[in-house]
């Protein structure tokens, strides 16, 4: 395990339709599975410092979040907080205070976090990284308008906490090579959608994130958390396939 480390996936903590939901109860059990078997929250200084070979991972998880959804504040943070836990968010700048508009199948149009609550959740100890200005698909955009989403919103983001983020996450982890070296030049590291756990062999702009679509059963969970793996490489099989079929 020192190769690897645990970098999870969430977006709403809501009973909405769809798989970027989890129903609150199920967070909450995920949290205190994290406790029972050890493990803490990591903070992304910690990760970093793994990632270029200093420190440990072990028994550490590092707990982010994409889209900035009300929900985030209104129900994830407390649960997050009874469990003495953090958790790093990636925030679509331009479009905080409005209404998802991205997801089609099925809409869902759900409610944003504000500016005001971005921070005010940051002086609480909430970490903030970028994720985009308008949430777009970033190879289909280039020029000053893939600038202004990489970069701007960064500088969104720094205008309002006072310090510029050292992270970046992809709208819908899409990316091509171009995207990841434009990243590059503007964030310490950004994180992708690849079903992986994450290694200090990633790139360091194109890190492995595990989505917590797939652990809603207690049990399996803490298979998971105690080194069982059986079902985690069944799912990432599935999934490479599901993608391939996709195209």
């Amino acid at each position: 395990m020192a190769e690897s480390a645990l970098v999870l996936t969430y977006h709403s903590i809501s009973h909405a339709p769809g798989p970027t939901n989890i129903a609150s109860a199920t967070f909450a059990m995920q949290m205190e599975m994290l406790g029972r078997c050890g493990y803490t929250s990591a903070r992304l200084d910690e990760f970093l410092a793994w990632h270029q070979g200093k420190g440990t991972m072990a028994r550490k998880v590092l707990i982010t979040f994409d889209d900035a959804f009300a929900d985030f504040a209104e129900t994830a943070v407390p649960i997050l907080a009874s469990h003495g836990l953090s958790a790093l968010m990636f925030v679509p700048t331009r479009k905080l205070g409005g209404l998802e508009d991205w997801y089609t199948a099925p809409p869902t149009n759900r409610p944003l976090m504000t500016r005001e609550q971005v921070v005010a959740l940051s002086a609480q100890g909430m970490e903030f990284g970028a994720h985009g200005r308008t949430h777009v698909p970033l190879p289909s955009v280039s020029g000053q308008a893939r600038t202004d989403e990489i970069a701007g919103s960064g500088a969104d983001l720094g205008a309002w906490l006072g310090t510029p983020p050292a992270s970046f996450a992809a709208p819908y982890g899409a990316v091509d090579a171009d995207v990841i070296r434009e990243i590059g030049a503007h964030y310490a590291v950004a994180f992708g959608t690849r079903f992986a756990e994450a290694r200090r062999t990633d790139d360091r702009h194109d890190i492995s994130r595990i989505d917590m679509h797939y652990f809603r059963s207690p049990r399996v969970w803490r298979n998971f958390l105690e080194g069982g793996r059986l079902y985690f490489r069944a799912r990432q099989a599935l999934r490479t396939i599901g993608q391939a079929v996709r195209g």
